[in-house]
């Protein structure tokens, strides 16, 4: 039975939301609810690649990339739980003058931080990704540190962890408003009655921007669709061979199952109003874009040509909520103190959410943030982007760019 009050109610149990409340717990905060319309790691969580990576010309991304790769390969010290890891590595493959300076700009940072990233020839290439063919004057840069996690085993240990530590999680529990008094949240609806709080962590995912609209709050995160595939069986694919991005077409490839997962950004982006869709909408019912997948298809086989004659077994397509200048957005929005809006994952949920859950649990349990605050503050945009058609089409061209400009 649902109780009436809590100090904490999170709202989402996907990946972001699991994390915070594990992190919330581990940070000594008590009587913390979460809750969710489905079960665990529904919604767009499972959909994922579940890639992971830490390096880049950024520097706070790559501060931030350390600290979550850095959990991911201590998951079951930290936890108590273990999850299906692969550090198998990446190579980041740039075809272009432009790009090529992308790499060096890695390596700059690399040297800064220790890190073994470097450059390899495509011989060397090819023997770790044997069904790779490099393009000519192709750069290839390997990041060994990086990998790739089945994501619903980080949500579901964060899950079970969080309860370890005396979270409770409802599940079948949808949340139908929020309660505010103009400038409070202190409570949450739902058909079984109002749960009063303390807090409220919104971690709704697609549907965050929605529930904080009746309070004022003009969340500047909007859903973008994200599609990927995977392979039957394919000879020569290896289980251990790492991720292989391609800067310019925009795509990856991971191994899954024996076969390949591929995916890619800036094919047809499209965000979603989630009040467009019926009551009851689950992430598993949304459409599907056989064109996306087309011109996926076209731009990954010049450099994989198995993949002309594979067999697509399955189709993976979610709804990564993206802001405006591609960054996460973790804090209390102005007007609604006592909320903390945990969004904007930018297509890397489950990759930031060890970092994203310890934002949380800093602002509630009053602790220095080890993120400066206004990096990744809701109150950032200002008066920019405040139309839905303007913040749209930004979002989606953040999407349509993500490994060009903020990856």
């Amino acid at each position: 039975m649902l109780p009436s009050s809590a100090k904490v109610v999170v709202v989402g149990g996907g990946v972001l939301g699991t994390s915070a409340a594990f992190h919330l717990a581990e940070a000594g905060v008590e009587d913390v609810v979460l809750i969710d319309r489905g079960p665990v790691a529904s919604g767009t969580t499972p959909m994922a690649a579940g890639q992971t990576g830490y390096l880049n010309s950024d520097r706070f991304a790559t501060d931030f990339g350390l600290y979550n790769v850095e959990f991911f390969e201590n998951f079951e010290q930290k936890t108590g739980h273990a999850i299906d890891f692969h550090q198998n590595g990446s190579l980041r493959i740039t075809l272009t003058e432009e790009y090529h300076q992308d790499l060096e700009r890695r390596l700059e940072v690399a040297a800064q931080i220790g890190d073994d990233a470097r450059i390899i020839s495509s011989d060397e290439a090819r023997q770790m990704v044997p069904l790779l063919a490099p393009a000519e004057d192709c750069r290839i840069m390997l990041m060994p540190r990086d990998g790739w996690v089945e994501p619903k085993s980080v949500a579901v240990a964060f899950a079970a962890a969080a309860v370890d530590r005396g979270v409770r999680i409802h599940t079948g529990v949808p949340v139908t408003g929020l309660v505010h008094d103009g400038q409070r949240v202190s409570g949450v609806t739902t058909p079984e009655g109002v749960l009063r709080t303390d807090w409220v962590v919104l971690a709704a995912g697609a549907w965050s921007r929605q529930l904080s609209q009746p309070l004022g709050v003009n969340l500047r995160s909007v859903p973008v669709r994200h599609q990927a595939y995977v392979t039957a069986r394919l000879a020569d694919s290896r289980p251990d061979q790492p991720i292989v991005r391609i800067t310019e077409p925009q795509f990856y490839v991971r191994p899954e199952a024996g076969g390949l997962l591929v995916g890619g950004y800036g094919y047809r982006p499209l965000s979603f109003d989630m009040d467009e869709f019926e009551d009851g909408f689950e992430i598993a019912a949304l459409e599907a874009d056989q064109v996306y997948y087309a011109q996926l298809q076209a731009a990954a086989e010049p450099f994989f040509p198995v993949l002309e004659n594979a067999v697509r077994v399955q189709d993976r397509r979610g709804l990564p909520t993206i802001s405006p200048d591609g960054r996460m957005v973790i804090s209390e929005p102005d007007g609604a103190q006592g909320m903390i809006v945990l969004t904007a994952c930018g297509v890397g949920g489950v990759d930031r959410s060890p970092g994203a859950g310890r934002i949380v649990a800093d602002i509630v349990a009053g602790r220095d943030q080890w993120i400066a605050p206004e990096i990744l503050g809701a109150n950032r945009f200002g008066d920019k982007f405040v139309d839905d058609v303007t913040l749209r089409a930004r979002c989606e061209e953040v999407y349509a760019h993500h490994y060009h400009d903020v990856y």
